[in-house]
């Protein structure tokens, strides 16, 4: 089994904390737990408790959700990347949605995405299928990460959802963001995806991802998953009107 420490994450529209336990035992014979708001110093409090798991079970069943490639750096108490705590750059975007927007209005958009996705990109429609953050949001999921680690098809989709909850509802009637994207300093992601282009195309963060898909595809994956409009082609447009010149 691995002992790594375990870090679980839950939000909901009042709530964005972590829950954190070293399933090897402390000094007492217990294990060593933090707690505290995502993005921020945790608490480090040790039990005395010797079953780990039941603890850790308890917060899942609570509606936490385990949090991959992430650990505790016991020296400064914050949560961090694993294998890598000195480094500044985002292990992945987190995701919070309203639950006021219906899990069915999540799968009819999901549904959608991938029937039009496939059309265009039918080889890495399943690798979008098969994304982790995909299955979470397919699976009803209000709240949860997407590692930079799956790839740019990850981020787009999240960046398509909010676009698609904000311009067709329920933000209507509601008096805060029907979704929210954060990175782990818990910085709202951009909401142009021009900024999201360019940061994509010069971001140290993003290097790994341009090996394997150019920016020029990062824009085309985009109008796929409708994160943004598609650019009209006026060469198509066919018109009666005889044309002026001047």
């Amino acid at each position: 089994m691995n002992l790594d420490i375990k870090v679980l994450h839950y939000a909901d529209e009042t709530s964005d904390k972590i829950w954190a336990i070293d399933p090897k035992p402390n000094a007492n014979g217990g294990h060593d737990v933090w707690y505290g708001r995502r993005g921020k110093v945790m608490t480090f409090r040790p039990t005395e408790k010797s079953d780990w798991i039941r603890l850790h079970d308890a917060k899942i069943r609570k509606g936490y959700e385990r949090c991959s490639g992430l650990t505790i750096d016991r020296n400064t108490n914050m949560v961090v990347a694993r294998g890598d705590p000195e480094s500044s750059i985002p292990n992945q975007f987190w995701f919070r949605i309203s639950t006021q927007v219906p899990e069915t209005q999540i799968a009819s958009f999901l549904a959608s995405v991938l029937n039009t996705f496939t059309e265009q990109f039918r080889d890495e429609a399943t690798t979008l299928a098969s994304l982790p953050v995909f299955k979470s949001l397919l699976d009803g999921s209000h709240s949860g990460g997407a590692e930079l680690s799956e790839g740019p098809l990850a981020i787009l989709l999240l960046f398509a959802l909010r676009r698609h909850l904000i311009e067709q509802g329920p933000s209507a009637s509601l008096s805060f963001a029907p979704i929210e994207i954060v990175d782990d300093d818990n910085t709202l992601l951009t909401d142009s995806f021009d900024e999201l282009a360019e940061l994509y195309g010069t971001s140290k963060e993003f290097s790994d991802m341009r090996q394997s898909c150019p920016t020029a595809d990062f824009r085309k994956y985009a109008i796929a998953l409708g994160a943004i409009e598609a650019p009209i082609d006026l060469t198509v447009i066919e018109s009666n009107t005889k044309a002026a010149f001047f």
